[in-house]
């Protein structure tokens, strides 16, 4: 079902203004990035396929007194039955289990503030877009019941499907689409520990853009990831985002946003979020980005941008050592990736720490400005007979004030026209007399029209027939607010864009051109071989963003018995088309665009520009030879590119590039499917380029290996240079000058974790190097012990010229007291004077008293085990989990740890029985050590009714422990064993 737009200009008691038929004015140039509550929408644009908000359907009270959640909620299960019904923007409408459109809608939002009691679900592609003098709030009132216990109530969650009453809710995946909250805010009121601003999650074309997050004593602003969050503030709160992967693996970037005043950290990394964060500012707090989970790497990229008073790290990553191995060391290096570039820094610890390691890197002063960091494998001069590898930490800085920073912050984004200017081509069609949206006549007579009239020109939502190309005036800006609902196609089998040989666009900007264009979604048919999306020519200050193609997936003429049918939407077509995006000798600067018409030439060609430009958050995907294409290109940079094949497109080429120079890609991922039905030499195919730089790639996924694996990241096709490691920090190719000279001070603490005993010494070397430019001096370290403990050593010089280290060497010494297992820390905090500021910095040594644990992970076997209650379970360290039990007719069980290693045992502890039942403990055992290739009793345990129990090993030496169990319970003879923890300390 279509619906026809009609030129109604009265909707809810709300008065919605059309634009004037007068020269519009440039759209705002914000000086720096520095967001506020600016609102960017001051009037409602006229959209009957939009609901409002306190219209009469869904009244509100809006006063931050009465209770809106209902009305709020009814809207956004409107918008969303509404984009079902009638099938824009379609992608999973008719497979995976959803049966309507998907394309969802707007809800539009006066002025005003809207409290709220629970969850606010937003399904899939519907966007909340707000609209007065000042943004709307959405308040999350005070002691709100169910925003009280742990870290994951939601106050406005993405959901995964369209509104469907007998589904059961789930968030935001790699099938979820366009979703959006713009220009409002979210407030969290006291009382309220637990809340999380928004839970942001999904696939493509999803956009967090002018908003405000206040989360007080909340617990988050933001919870996962997802495309672009743009003008976005986060004030308060323990942790500002909660950064993951988005859910297909893609990049999220964080464009022109602010983070201040969070309790622990104002990102925090769990499994590899990808970020790209660009002119952001972070201040006062204790960790600006700091990683959340163990053992898991992250590729984190940071441009422009600005930490100021943050008391520990600006980044802390984990310890490689700490990553599972790769398959294919030699090609996959498990490695963090960092690039920090043109960063400023004051008053924080830090540059670059790893846990649990606790080494740092430090800036060369109170306040400098990064040049460049990289953490990750660095290859310089690739392609040459000059290629070298590294795989180190450099940071690269020079001092500089922090008034000097806040130029940082520029933005090269504009905002959109006053929406006071907006014409709506609905209303001027009307006014004229023209019916549009009918799917049936060709509306582009009436859209030239109204652009060659009228600076920025508003498309409602709805499907409109475009028979030509539509094109743009110097001045001139075409506005949509939702890609997948706003839908511009070309008729089917137009004899005007049907000639391969001459391109035409749909859609054309011309040279030098001021033009901004945004929400709409671009569909050139099926039988259009020559048709493209857009052409364009603008200059710098032009402006691209929130725009997609229709979704097909390339499809040969014939398939093999098992391949994706009609039922998968894309699959179905065949065609064969010139390009998505076509940026033909202009520039300026792009964001949020996905290219997914897999049957063009290519989904985004690039050539004959020189002019500096920024693309963020680009996606481009399913093509059959080539995703992404750049001819005799200069001075561009590339943020957030992220391109994947699919199951026929094992020839497509992730990235070409031809006669290019002074081009940057920061943070892309080259993805090929599982199920892709060959190989590819190379992600990136460069031919007569120079000065490329890769700043973080992502090009290996660890199913298929043989085919969903790019044979290098990048080769040269014609002298056949590769580079085969697939993943780097940093590639250049032809790169002008030396590589950046180290800057800082980096210290280390070895080891930064040793097993002790009471009464007895633990030591560690602390080690200093300055890398300049000047000398540091007053070079001291003070120690913090737990009490009764002692700490002697200091360091032997205080003064380090550039490419100097010293050494403290600090001996611990334990209090005395019986063996209890349990951890202490020691503070070393290193201080020094550089450039005349006195800098500190802490490094941990923690102590395992009692020694280490070496029985967790340890190999081990049992003389029986009961059903699925395998050995394993008792050295898992879970001491409340699951257990060894063994065979009830096993008359004399045994358990027997291998530590895989020589170690002196001081205690052995045992978790047995099962939950409240005190008759099932093990009673009685005898622990023996293998001594000279004999088993020897080394203690015994006699009438015990507690778990835990403890048992004195007296230091005996072994590297083998056999566990008797003489009396294995009170009832029944079978043991029953949550853990064996065995402490001591590796011995020569």
């Amino acid at each position: 079902m279509r619906r026809v737009i009609t030129a109604a200009v009265v909707a809810a008691g709300l008065v919605l203004v059309a634009g004037p038929a007068t020269a519009q004015p440039e759209p705002a140039q914000p000086a720096a990035a520095e967001p506020g509550s600016r609102s960017v929408f001051r009037t409602m644009p006229h959209d009957p396929l939009a609901v409002v908000l306190g219209s009469p359907e869904y009244p509100v009270h809006g006063d931050g007194v009465g209770d809106d959640t209902a009305s709020l909620q009814a809207a956004i299960d409107e918008a969303s039955r509404r984009g079902g019904e009638n099938w824009l923007g379609n992608i999973v409408g008719g497979a995976r289990n959803v049966e309507v459109g998907d394309g969802g809608g707007v809800v539009f939002i006066p002025e005003g503030t809207y409290r709220v009691s629970a969850t606010i679900n937003l399904h899939d592609s519907v966007r909340l877009v707000g609209f007065g003098q000042r943004r709307p709030t959405i308040l999350l009132g005070p002691d709100t019941p169910g925003f009280q216990q742990g870290t994951e109530s939601y106050v406005i969650a993405s959901r995964r499907y369209p509104y469907d009453p007998d589904r059961p809710l789930s968030f935001g995946n790699n099938d979820t689409f366009g979703t959006g909250l713009l220009n409002l805010n979210i407030r969290i009121a006291e009382g309220n520990p637990a809340a999380v601003g928004v839970r942001f999650s999904g696939a493509q074309l999803f956009l967090m853009q002018d908003v405000d997050i206040d989360v007080g004593d909340g617990y988050a602003g933001i919870s996962r990831n997802a495309n672009l969050l743009q003008r976005v503030t986060v004030r308060g709160g323990e942790v500002g985002w909660q950064a993951y992967a988005a859910t297909p693996g893609w990049q999220t970037t964080l464009l022109d946003a602010s983070f201040e005043g969070q309790r622990d950290a104002a990102i925090t990394l769990g499994t590899d979020a990808k970020l790209s964060i660009i002119r952001t500012r972070f201040a006062n707090a204790p960790h600006g980005i700091r990683v959340d989970l163990p053992n898991q790497w992250q590729h984190l990229y940071v441009q422009d941008s600005i930490f100021e008073d943050i008391s520990e790290a600006v980044v802390t990553l984990n310890d490689p050592e700490t990553f599972p191995a790769e398959d294919e060391a030699e090609l996959i290096q498990a490695q963090n990736q960092l690039n920090l570039l043109n960063t400023g820094v004051a008053d924080a610890g830090a540059l670059v720490r790893f846990t649990p390691s606790g080494r740092s890197w430090l800036g060369p002063g109170r306040s400098y400005l990064v040049d460049e960091a990289t953490v990750g494998v660095r290859v310089e001069q690739a392609l040459s007979d000059r290629e070298s590898r590294s795989n180190d930490v450099l940071v690269a800085a020079h001092p500089a004030a922090p008034a000097s920073f806040h130029r940082l912050l520029a933005t090269d984004v504009p905002l959109p026209p006053p929406t006071e200017s907006w014409v709506n081509i609905a209303e001027y069609a009307a006014a004229r007399g023209v019916e549009i949206g009918t799917g049936v006549a060709d509306d582009h007579a009436i859209f030239q029209q109204a652009i060659n009239e009228h600076g920025t020109v508003y498309v409602p939502m709805g499907q409109y027939l475009i028979g030509d190309t539509l094109r743009l005036r110097p001045d001139s800006h075409l506005i949509g607010l939702h890609p997948r609902q706003t839908w511009l196609l070309v008729p089917d089998g137009d004899p005007a864009f049907s000639d391969p040989d001459r391109p035409k666009a749909m859609l054309e900007t011309p040279p030098g051109g001021r033009n901004i264009v945004m929400g709409l979604g671009l569909d050139t048919a099926q039988d259009t071989p020559g048709a493209v999306q857009v052409r364009w020519r603008s200059g710098p200050r032009s402006h691209l963003a929130d725009v997609t193609t229709q979704f097909v997936k390339w499809h040969p003429e014939d398939t093999e018995p098992g391949d994706p049918g009609t039922g998968d939407p894309g699959y179905q077509y065949r065609g064969a088309h010139k390009y998505s995006f076509w940026i033909d000798g202009g520039g300026g600067t792009f964001a949020n665009l996905w290219s997914v018409a897999g049957w063009a030439e290519n989904g985004l060609l690039i050539e004959n520009t020189a002019i500096p430009s920024r693309m963020y958050e680009v996606s481009v995907e399913h093509h059959e030879h080539r995703e992404v294409v750049l001819r005799n290109v200069r001075h561009w940079e590339f943020h957030a590119l992220q391109t994947e094949d699919h199951i026929y497109g094992w020839r497509s080429q992730a990235l070409e590039l031809d006669r290019v120079r002074d081009v940057t890609f920061g943070n892309t991922v080259f993805f090929r499917v599982a199920t892709v039905l060959g190989p590819y030499p190379q992600a990136i195919g460069i031919r007569d380029s120079a000065d490329v730089v890769i700043r973080g790639t992502r090009g290996y996924r660890d199913v298929n290996v043989e085919h969903s694996r790019w044979g290098a990241t990048i080769a040269d096709v014609e002298t056949g240079r590769r580079v085969p490691d697939l993943e780097v920090a940093y590639l250049g190719v032809g790169t002008p000058g030396r590589p950046p000279t180290p800057t800082g001070v980096r210290m280390s603490l070895d080891p930064a974790s040793a097993g002790g005993f009471p009464g007895e010494p633990v030591t560690a070397r602390l080690t200093v190097h300055n890398y300049g430019p000047g000398v540091i001096d007053q070079l001291a370290v003070a120690a913090s012990v737990p009490s009764g403990w002692t700490v002697a050593g200091d360091f032997p010089v205080r003064r380090l010229r550039p490419g100097e280290s010293a050494e403290a060497v600090l001996t611990v010494t334990l209090g005395a007291g019986p063996v209890e297992p349990h951890t202490e820390q020691v503070t070393a905090t290193v201080s020094f004077r550089s450039r005349g500021d006195r800098l500190s910095q802490a490094q941990t040594l923690t102590v395992q008293v009692g020694g280490e644990n070496l029985a967790r992970g340890a190999a081990v076997t049992a003389s029986s085990v009961l059903g699925g209650n395998v050995a394993s379970n008792a050295v898992d360290g879970v001491v409340d989990g699951a257990r060894w039990i063994s065979a009830a007719d096993d008359p004399a069980p045994t358990l027997t740890i291998d530590l895989g290693q020589s170690a002196e045992l001081r205690l052995l502890r045992l978790y047995s029985g099962v939950a409240g039942g005190p008759q099932f403990i093990v009673r009685g055992m005898v622990v023996e050590a293998e001594l000279a290739g004999e088993w020897q009793e080394i203690g015994r345990l006699a009438g015990n009714q507690a778990s835990p129990a403890d048992l004195d090993l007296g230091g005996a030496r072994a590297n083998r422990l056999r566990l008797v169990f003489t009396e294995p319970s009170q009832v029944d003879g079978i043991a029953r064993v949550f853990e064996v923890e065995a402490y001591g300390r590796p011995v020569p």
